[in-house]
């Protein structure tokens, strides 16, 4: 005996670029057989959902390349096996993946000679903004931890700084402190390739006043790791003094030049401590 009955399913796929399940409703219908009474009843195994832990590693858009180069990372499966099985972190973990930095000035295409790119840009720079909060929230609820959403502006016109100050000083002790490894390395080439002259760094003024554009914060599943990570605008006027070992200025570098700068300074949390927040290096504005 057959009956005609309608069947709904309930059908959930990962989607892979930003790490969670959708589920649609599909509507089919099937021929409804009578089974006798006593048929012994059928137990099917329960398919398990592929585990997703480490969706955000697989097939990221590369970040934009920074001014100042950072060192090449080994290839790794994920920074969550990387922990587990070295009891450790990378000393350097890199750009946190999709930062967004939007075009500005002349890179930013017209509204009226290109609007289809720059609703694209507008478009994407939405999406992102999106995902950026909702990886705010999984880090406030998992890390326990306030955003302070802020604080990075601070702290990035703080230590950029200080940066530059030591630099100019060649003081290494201050620069370790303060830099990433990377950016702490590129540093100390160029303080043992800088020779006996001394340097006068002299910020003059603020163009404009510096502006967060990316904020970021993540916390890596199944780990005790959580990290934020913003960039920082700073448009500023800026001299970088040459001073030669007879104390004379090298004529024509006491200048001071229009600078754009995009600051990136992080901080992580491990194991339920904070360090402190550093600078990473700097980046570029997103490539059309």
């Amino acid at each position: 005996m057959h009956l005609s009955r309608s069947i709904y399913r309930l059908v959930a796929e990962p989607h892979l670029r930003h790490g969670f399940f959708s589920i649609h409703l599909s509507f089919e219908r099937r021929p409804l057989t009578m089974l006798p009474l006593r048929a012994a009843a059928v137990t099917r195994p329960i398919a398990r959902s592929p585990q997703l832990c480490n969706v955000r590693f697989k097939g990221s858009r590369g970040p934009p390349q920074p001014i100042i180069q950072m060192p090449a990372v080994k290839p790794q499966q994920s920074h969550r096996i990387a922990i587990q099985e070295l009891g450790e972190l990378p000393s350097d973990m890199g750009l946190l993946p999709d930062t967004f930095i939007m075009p500005t000035g002349k890179n930013l295409p017209s509204l009226i000679k290109s609007p289809t790119l720059r609703l694209q840009l507008e478009s994407r720079r939405l999406e992102q903004r999106i995902l950026d909060w909702r990886d705010k929230l999984i880090f406030r609820f998992m890390s326990k931890t306030k955003l302070q959403l802020f604080e990075p502006k601070k702290v990035a016109v703080s230590l950029h700084h200080d940066m530059y100050t030591a630099f100019a000083q060649g003081d290494v002790e201050t620069l370790r402190l303060i830099c990433g490894d990377g950016l702490f390395d590129s540093f100390k080439k160029r303080l043992m390739t800088r020779g006996r002259n001394r340097m006068a760094w002299k910020l003059h003024q603020y163009l404009e006043p510096p502006r967060i554009v990316s904020n970021k914060a993540h916390h890596y599943a199944g780990t005790n790791l959580s990290r934020r990570q913003a960039v920082v605008r700073i448009h500023s006027l800026q001299s970088l003094t040459k001073i030669a070992p007879n104390g004379q200025i090298v004529e024509g570098t006491d200048t001071p030049r229009e600078v754009t700068e995009y600051v990136v300074v992080e901080r992580k949390k491990v194991n339920g401590t904070e360090s402190p927040w550093f600078v990473w290096g700097t980046t570029n504005e997103t490539p059309l």
